[in-house]
């Protein structure tokens, strides 16, 4: 299989030795999705992780009774879709494009297949898998003071 053009250059990859990025580029497809379609929803089976390349994704909660609450819009450069990486394989939000979407989609089957293969293939995507889910982390803590204000003094202090 022949890599998607553009896909050894995209963020995500950056500083991933040659040997790696070309074991993923054999299994990346480049995917359009119009705006306004959902790519997953929280507790639907996970398979896919996508690299975007263009356009904007809202990743969010469904909160019953109340608005969807989103954690972070993501773009160019930006990853999206851990889920299939651990066990119950189950997304642990939603997400849906906000305006037309372009982006390099990697089967999660496959990619585990070739980490089993390739031990460092396995260690550059943790590294920028972990990287990537702390920015969320605090892109959520960010979120969640924006809503509720900054902390009162801690219990014991004064």
């Amino acid at each position: 299989m022949t890599a998607p053009a553009g896909f050894a250059e995209h963020g995500f990859l950056r500083g991933m030795p040659a040997e790696s990025v070309a074991l993923l580029a054999g299994t990346a497809a480049a995917v359009s999705f119009p705006a306004g379609r959902p790519l997953f929803d929280e507790g639907a089976p996970a398979r896919n992780c996508w690299l975007l390349t263009a356009g904007q994704v809202a990743l969010f909660l469904r909160a019953p009774g109340t608005e969807d609450l989103i954690v972070e819009t993501l773009g160019r450069d930006d990853v999206i879709g851990f889920s299939w990486l651990s066990p119950p394989h189950e997304w642990q939000f939603s997400a849906e494009t906000i305006e037309a979407t372009e982006a390099f989609e990697l089967d999660g089957a496959t990619v585990m297949a070739l980490c089993d293969h390739h031990p460092d293939l396995g260690f550059q995507l943790t590294l920028r898998m972990l990287g990537a889910a702390v920015r969320r982390l605090q892109a959520t803590r960010i979120r969640l003071l924006d809503l509720y204000g900054t902390p009162g003094p801690r219990a014991g202090t004064r």
